[in-house]
């Protein structure tokens, strides 16, 4: 297990070696050394002891709060740090060049995913489908002719509003209206937002397997403290894992009144909403996409990355097929 999804109110601690996790009545003892991520997806308690352990072993802690947004990790000490590498990504972030190729390749992987989920329903026969791809075809040409990541943040921008504007000739319950974040107003911008999370936690965890220097980014503006290349390498996979698995929750009725609380214009995930859609995206994680899972996928993107800063090759940006 590479991941483990924690969304109930849970006390984790240290017994001899293993995690023991308390849920209620309920407990749960998991070998450490068959665990590299514990994300906490509800309110937790545990100890030093117990982080001494994750430590030990590598093993990232990620935490989120009532909302649903990542606020934080405990990190496993850095056994192999790469001076290297993070002088030569500096390199890059310096090389306006360098980095504007980079970063255009991110939102081409980005678009690209978008219209393969927008194509796939044009080819089974939904010609609604047919204006916001030409309208999203369109757009993506002007990619190759943005001079700066603030105008390619603005293309990308424009990209959504086409994109989330055909949901609705998908599937009625996904007619969503304008794209709301902190604190999301109904189900779908909720569902979005909380998974989107994910998809950041997981990308930072799979960054951290190479030696990218994960505050050095070259679309979204690097921060102080911000692990902001996850919020880049993320970007291809969004559509992916977090737009499908919307899609499929919403087609097959999955979704149910008791997964969410909604007042004064709000809308949170319960914790039984959190056990569910945490449940179906660690299954959409470790599904195969030609001979490899889209963890796998996102941490070859990762080293692609690596590839690339090391000058040893010219990343790629996943891009799935329809």
């Amino acid at each position: 297990m590479e991941t483990l999804f924690i969304s109930r109110e849970a006390q984790l601690r240290q017994h001899e070696n293993t995690l023991q996790i308390k849920m209620g009545d309920q407990v749960r003892s998991l070998p450490i050394e068959k665990l590299s991520h514990v994300v906490l997806l509800s309110e937790s308690r545990l100890n030093s002891r117990l982080l001494g352990l994750c430590g030990k072993h590598g093993v990232r802690l990620s935490v989120f709060d009532y909302y649903g947004y990542f606020k934080g990790a405990f990190e496993p000490y850095d056994h192999n740090p790469a001076g290297k590498v993070k002088l030569k990504q500096a390199e890059l972030l310096l090389d306006d060049v360098r980095r504007m190729s980079v970063a255009r390749e991110v939102v081409r992987g980005a678009a690209h995913n978008m219209l393969a989920n927008l194509r796939y329903y044009q080819y089974r026969g939904n010609e609604a489908m047919k204006q916001p791809v030409f309208d999203m075809q369109k757009l993506l040409a002007t990619i190759a002719r943005a001079v700066d990541t603030n105008t390619l943040m603005g293309i990308e921008g424009q990209l959504h509003q086409y994109y989330y504007a055909a949901w609705p000739a998908i599937h009625a319950e996904l007619d969503f209206g304008k794209r709301v974040r902190r604190p999301p107003n109904n189900p779908i911008n909720c569902l979005l937002s909380f998974l989107n999370q994910l998809v950041y936690t997981v990308v930072r965890h799979e960054i951290s397997k190479t030696h990218l220097e994960e505050t050095f980014s070259v679309l979204h503006s690097p921060g102080y403290g911000r692990a902001s290349l996850s919020l880049d390498l993320a970007e291809p996979f969004k559509p992916v894992l977090t737009d499908m698995l919307i899609f499929r929750m919403v087609q097959r009725r999955m979704l149910d009144e008791s997964w969410f609380e909604q007042h004064d214009n709000v809308c949170l995930l319960s914790e039984t909403g959190r056990r569910h859609v945490a449940e179906q995206f660690s299954l959409r994680l470790e599904e195969q996409y030609q001979g490899r899972s889209f963890r796998n996928w996102i941490y070859r993107e990762a080293l692609g990355l690596e590839r690339e800063v090391l000058g040893a090759g010219e990343y790629e940006a996943f891009k799935r097929r329809v």
